[in-house]
């Protein structure tokens, strides 16, 4: 069988083109890796990172003939998701679309609504995708989702895979690795770029994230040896210079993170790399560890100056500001740069505690800062939330993942007593506020030491003050 599998496009101006965070999508590389296994021809098409007209789409489409095509679902892309389906269907008589991902997984319903969609697949789609793409009967194949004559068909849940050793590595040589970029809090090299996943779920509960979604509140691990036998592929067959790992807590076991770093320095790999830390992991060992292994950019969820809120039922976050201020001054003891974020908006959140939160993030001092007014991700406790309290159109929500700036289509919905339009407002003169101070602008030049970090330095201001600058607004375009 054909099999056509697609990261849907996001729209962007240029500004946001060029500082965006385009890493390799992990999810459809390791269902194209199983669905070659199996023998079937795979095509991969990462419209988000490398955008194609609709002309260049449909002559591809027409010159591959899929049998089936898969598509990753993100709430804030859906409207590109169904317009590209029912683009298939005219190119392609008779070719099959399946929905995946978290969007596909939580809402099915309204993915199914669409009449050019035909199925869903309900969580890790390696197995369900290799069933029905061997032709399997589709009332047999767990995981799976479909409209039947009696209405939604949902079958029986796939079970989560246990042993993530077994599964096949991405099948990166289908990615093109020369499209990729990390965004300037991030990027340490201008060579190319791949992402890695050592772990799947999340052991944590936070409110406002996704990541423990369909998991009971689990993680599930890769062998040290499987980890590094990847990163050596990625530097040495495909020439890639820094990574990212995309696990949403890499740190969260220490004792493993080390176990890999001995691992990759034993393997004499030279790249550069950051990661997630959670604040209540880091100790001198483990940073020490890290950099010697190339971390050089660290990013920590701090997300409030206020215990109450962090560790409240509208939060789950369950930190300690001492724990984050010791986690970003050890990072940067250890040679790392820090970003460290915060979200404005949760339930309980007030304007007082809102500029708390301001007002710790310049004490804490990290390298860069970002403040996120809460926009609902879909699956996560919020979004719950706001449903229920009927605060969510969720046939037409198209919100952004609540770390974006500022969400493309959705914005905050209002959970707490700040009105939506001040959380905007907040947002922007908290970020703005963080990287105008002349003693910060004065540490980050004297920091500098690459033409690679000017460039950063200078396409990031011109992100923070696009809207505080009205040329940049020209030159780059504002949001729609």
């Amino acid at each position: 069988m054909k099999v056509l599998l697609i990261n849907p496009p996001y729209r962007a101006d240029t500004l946001e083109r060029r500082l965006g965070n385009y890493m390799p999508p992990l999810n459809l590389l390791y269902l194209a890796a199983r669905l070659e296994q199996d023998g079937h021809a795979v095509q991969l098409l990462d419209l988000y990172a490398a955008p194609l007209d609709e002309r260049e789409v449909l002559a591809g489409a027409e010159a591959f003939k899929p049998d089936l095509a898969g598509f990753a679902t993100y709430s804030q892309n859906m409207d590109e998701v169904y317009a590209l389906c029912r683009l298939l269907k005219r190119a392609v008589p008779g070719v099959k679309t399946v929905l995946g991902g978290l969007y596909a997984s939580f809402l099915p319903e309204e993915c199914l609504a669409a009449p050019e969609v035909d199925y869903a697949v309900a969580g890790e789609g390696e197995e369900t995708l290799a069933e029905l793409a061997a032709g399997a009967l589709v009332s047999s194949i767990k995981g799976l989702i479909f409209r039947g004559e009696g209405g939604l068909v949902r079958n029986q849940p796939r079970p989560l895979a246990q042993n993530l050793d077994a599964l096949p590595l991405p099948a990166w040589h289908l990615a093109d690795l020369d499209v990729y970029s990390l965004a300037p809090n991030r990027a340490v090299t201008r060579g190319r770029k791949a992402s890695v996943l050592t772990a799947r779920g999340c052991a944590y509960r936070c409110s406002f994230c996704t990541h423990h979604y369909g998991y009971a509140g689990s993680s599930r691990k890769r062998a040290a040896a499987d980890v590094v036998r990847e990163i050596a592929l990625l530097a040495g067959t495909y020439g890639v210079k820094e990574l990212r790992f995309e696990d949403c807590t890499f740190t969260a076991d220490p004792a493993r993170v080390m176990e890999i770093c001995r691992g990759m320095r034993a393997a004499k790999l030279d790249l550069v790399w950051n990661c997630d830390v959670r604040a209540d992991t880091a100790s001198p060992e483990l940073f020490s560890e890290m950099y010697a292994a190339g971390c050089r950019r660290v990013f920590i969820g701090v997300e409030s100056a206020s215990e109450k809120i962090l560790n409240s039922l509208a939060m789950k976050k369950g930190l300690h500001l001492e724990q984050a201020s010791r986690a970003v001054a050890l990072a940067r003891a250890h040679g790392m740069r820090v970003t460290a974020s915060f979200v404005i908006g949760v339930p309980g959140e007030t304007e007082a505690t809102a500029r708390e939160t301001y007002e710790f993030a310049l004490r804490l001092a990290p390298d860069y800062a970002m403040f996120s007014a809460l926009v609902p991700s879909v699956s996560s406790e919020l979004f719950d939330r706001a449903r229920r309290e009927g605060k969510i159109d969720v046939k037409n929500y198209r919100g952004s993942h609540y770390l974006m700036l500022q969400s493309e289509r959705s914005g905050p919905v209002g959970l707490c007593e700040i009105p939506p339009a001040r959380l905007l407002e907040l947002m922007e003169e908290f970020n703005t506020g963080f990287y105008r101070r002349p003693a910060y602008l004065l540490e980050r030049l004297l920091a500098l030491r690459s033409p690679q970090e000017i460039g950063q330095l200078f396409w990031g201001a011109a992100m923070v003050f696009r809207r505080k600058l009205p040329l940049a607004g020209r030159l780059f375009g504002r949001r729609r």
